[in-house]
């Protein structure tokens, strides 16, 4: 057996051999692959069936244009608008390969292909940067743009004026026919008014850029240059040089460093001043005074920009407590924002004449009241003070009793007030002032309180406590004006009597409704005034006419109705003036920092119903005398009560806020609202007119016929 094992063996060697001798040496021919597809569309929803025709393949790679590969046989793809350029690879296993390329566009049949929008003008002044094919030319092609190119017409010198004419040819991405197009290039004289004076010293800092001051500028992570205002057409900042900014982006607290040659003074000055310019909404601009060699020595304030894309002038108040310690002026734009964007500044210079520390201009205080019956905190002295009869605490916030900020208006011309700076931990950040006695309150009784902040439209809060259990307390908020900024406003704060004699804490929040911040705020002329009675449903006040809920709408009854608050201009019922149904209306008049009112409280109660809309109605008009002039604005709020004595606080709504629209003829406003959960004490509603601290704010309003009804 093995030996015809070893004998087949032998036979299928020679035989192996004998194959091997027998073979030619030419090249086998293999069947060659072609690839190949047709598509049919569906335009109406751009989906593409692919018809592979490739041969002699066995593998297939699609490519379609848009990123995506596929290795089916015939696929199908839907496309968006645009230009794909298809390639199908066809492979078999002895590796041979072919490709295959065709071109597939979707138009976009709702927008023209080519469409020169806006003006064909490019307004250039003197010596701009200008390309002659560039986006300064043709900013108003639209995106299907792919180029533009110079084919005749003028050539542009930007250091002529003139009117230059060029022609373009412009294609577009979808393969279009090119057209010709033309842009105008009006070549002007730059429109800015050249600097006349300036200064870096400390003494009289007026930093106007007239002369280029990089020697004195120290780069942080931020770019300076001296260039030519690119926004001269305005009259807040005409100026021909300004400043500009621009971040690196390496961190969010990039900045710019002046030194100077000496310690600012604010004993004879008031604070900065600065013009900006940003392209980005709101733009935190921040200064930050140090030391030079000690930058633990600081002091820092910020503001928010309300102009974008345009100069405005942004005011910084500091106080004698400021004075003589700082010689260096940090500037940041944006803190938080890790950005590399380009900002503008202008004209950083001492404003005002200060306060001298002991005057300079300002009334000093002549009486004051820490006293629980008749408060009257008007800082002639710290409330602080050891022995003055109050204590002041501090909770997460920190009080100072410093000179008054600004005392050039007639709202409060005073030299010492109080600043509270917020801690940044919570927004309910807060000063505590604890009385010897309970404070005592009547109905109509109010508290005024003037404030001032570089920030606005926020919440003055006071919440009234038992100093033994904080569990018996009421709050009640103001808000200032969205148009007091560095401004003083005097709030009002009304109190009832079911509030009297429960109370010997007052805490003050500043933006209780807002976020954690750092913000400072000053204050002043904490006044309790107490009030004569009043609130409606009580007393001889008349029934509301049916389906109303508010009595003597028309003020022709005027008793036990309307509580009227005068705080800083007049409030009465005028007998002169009405509009229709009887010969009275409530009259308001306000002047510089009054914020007087009507108000008529409580009414409604057991049959205004919580969660439910109601509609405030109301006849309005301005006096044609004392029409609403610099500054003055009508507000109207409504008030969801929690029963008297809950210790509850009242629930605002906003009817009007900030309207300076009030026309010399009666006309008829409908507002709504929505009451809280809590009405057990019924509604309250608020007329006011607000004057800020302007020179010559003014106004005077009628109201008539007033109605709450249900919607």
């Amino acid at each position: 057996m093995k030996q015809l094992f070893n004998k087949t063996k032998s036979i299928l060697i020679l035989l192996l051999a004998l194959s091997f001798l027998g073979c030619e040496e030419d090249d086998v021919t293999l069947p060659q692959v072609v690839a190949g597809f047709t598509h049919t569309i569906d335009f109406d929803t751009r989906t593409v069936t692919f018809l592979n025709t490739s041969t002699n393949a066995t593998a297939y790679s699609w490519g379609f244009g848009d990123g995506t590969v596929l290795d089916e046989v015939n696929p199908i793809k839907k496309y968006p608008i645009g230009s794909f350029t298809i390639v199908l690879t066809a492979s078999n296993v002895a590796g041979a390969s072919d490709t295959y390329t065709d071109t597939i566009i979707f138009l976009d049949t709702e927008i023209p292909l080519i469409t020169l929008i806006g003006d064909a003008t490019v307004n250039v002044t003197l010596d701009d940067a200008y390309t002659d094919a560039g986006a300064s030319a043709l900013d108003a092609v639209d995106g299907d743009l792919t180029a533009n190119i110079v084919v005749g017409g003028d050539t542009v010198d930007t250091a002529v004026e003139a009117i230059y004419t060029i022609t373009y040819d412009v294609t577009d991405t979808q393969g279009n026919e090119a057209i010709q197009v033309t842009r105008t290039v009006n070549v002007a004289a730059v429109v800015c008014t050249d600097e006349i004076a300036g200064s870096i010293s400390a003494a009289d800092l007026n930093l106007t850029f007239m002369t280029d001051p990089t020697a004195s500028i120290t780069n942080d992570g931020a770019d300076f240059s001296w260039i030519t205002n690119p926004d001269s057409d305005n009259t807040v900042n005409p100026s021909c040089k300004v400043a500009q900014i621009t971040k690196q982006g390496v961190n969010p607290w990039d900045n710019t460093q002046i030194d100077l040659d000496a310690k600012l003074d604010f004993t004879t000055n008031t604070g900065l001043k600065i013009k900006v310019w940003s392209a980005i909404p709101n733009t935190e601009v921040r200064l930050k005074l140090e030391e030079i060699g000690n930058s633990s020595n600081n002091v820092e304030q910020f503001l928010t920009t309300s102009v974008t894309n345009g100069w405005e002038e942004l005011t910084f108040p500091y106080t004698s407590a400021d004075s003589d310690k700082f010689d260096k002026i940090v500037m940041f734009f944006d803190l938080n924002a890790d950005n590399s964007d380009t900002y503008y500044f202008d004209d950083l210079m001492l404003y005002g004449t200060g306060s001298g520390g002991t005057g300079g201009g300002c009334v000093a205080e002549t009486a004051q009241s820490l006293n629980a019956v008749d408060i009257n905190i008007t800082f002639m002295s710290d409330p602080a003070a050891v022995g003055s009869g109050v204590t002041v605490i501090e909770d997460n916030a920190t009080y100072e009793y410093v000179d008054n900020p600004d005392f050039s208006t007639a709202v409060n011309n005073s030299c010492k007030v109080g600043k509270v700076t917020k801690a940044g931990v919570e927004s309910w950040d807060n000063i505590q002032i604890d009385f010897a006695d309970k404070i005592t309150f009547t109905d109509g009784s109010n508290f005024t309180i003037k404030v001032f902040s570089p920030v606005s439209g926020y919440k003055v809060t006071f919440k009234l406590e038992d100093q033994a259990d904080g569990n018996i307390n009421t709050e009640v908020s103001s808000t200032v004006s969205t148009l007091s900024t560095n401004a003083w406003e005097e709030l009002t704060i009304p109190f009832g009597a079911a509030d009297s004699a429960k109370y010997d804490k007052l805490v003050i929040f500043f933006d209780l409704a807002g976020a954690a911040n750092t913000n400072a705020y000053y204050f002043d002329d904490i006044k309790l005034n107490l009030g004569s009675g009043g609130g409606g449903g009580g007393g001889t006040c008349p029934t509301p006419p049916a389906g109303e809920f508010i009595g003597d709408g028309d003020f022709e009854v005027n008793a036990d109705c309307w509580v009227v608050f005068d705080n800083g201009g007049s409030a009465t019922i005028s007998t002169t003036v009405s509009n229709g149904g009887g010969t009275n209306s409530g009259q308001i008049q306000t002047a510089p920092g009054g914020n007087p009112g009507l108000k008529q409280e409580r009414f409604g109660m057991g049959t205004i119903l919580p969660n439910t809309t109601y509609v405030a109605t109301f006849d309005i008009k301005a006096s044609a005398a004392d029409m609403l002039a610099n500054g003055a604005v009508f507000q109207a709020f409504t008030f969801s009560e929690p029963a008297d004595g809950s210790g509850l606080p009242a629930a605002q709504h906003v009817l009007i806020a900030g309207d300076a629209n009030v026309t010399t003829t009666w006309v008829q406003r409908s507002y709504t609202f929505t009451t809280a959960a809590n009405v057990d004490g019924g509604v309250s509603l608020l007329f006011e007119l607000v004057c800020g601290g302007v020179t010559g704010c003014t106004g005077t309003i009628n109201i008539d016929n007033v109605s709450i009804t249900a919607q």
